[in-house]
C-alpha cells in the first residue's frame, strides 16, 4: 500500500463565496443525493409509482440518514466527544 502515500491531496478542498465557505466534498455528497433521487424516481415511476413520489421519500429520508448516521458515530465514538 505505499504506492497510495505517492498521491498527492489537492491544495484546495473549499471555495469561499463571501462568508460561505463551500467544501467539495459537500458538493459531492449533495450531487449522489439528487442523482440517486432522480434514479430512483425514474425507476418507481417505471414500476408503476407516480412521478415525483420519491422526492416526498427523500424530504424525510435524507434528513433522518444524516442524523442517524452522525447518531451512530457519537454512539461508537464516546471518547472524540464525551472524555478529556
Amino acid at each position: 500500500m505505499h504506492f497510495l502515500a505517492g498521491i498527492p491531496s489537492p491544495e484546495i478542498s473549499f471555495i469561499d463565496i463571501g462568508p460561505v465557505r463551500i467544501h467539495f466534498y459537500a458538493l459531492f455528497i449533495l450531487t449522489g443525493i439528487v442523482i440517486a433521487t432522480l434514479i430512483a424516481d425514474r425507476t418507481l415511476s417505471r414500476r408503476g409509482a407516480e412521478r415525483g413520489s420519491m422526492l416526498d421519500i427523500a424530504l424525510w429520508a435524507v434528513p433522518f440518514g444524516i442524523l442517524g448516521g452522525r447518531f451512530f458515530h457519537v454512539i461508537t465514538h464516546p471518547a472524540d466527544y464525551f472524555y478529556e
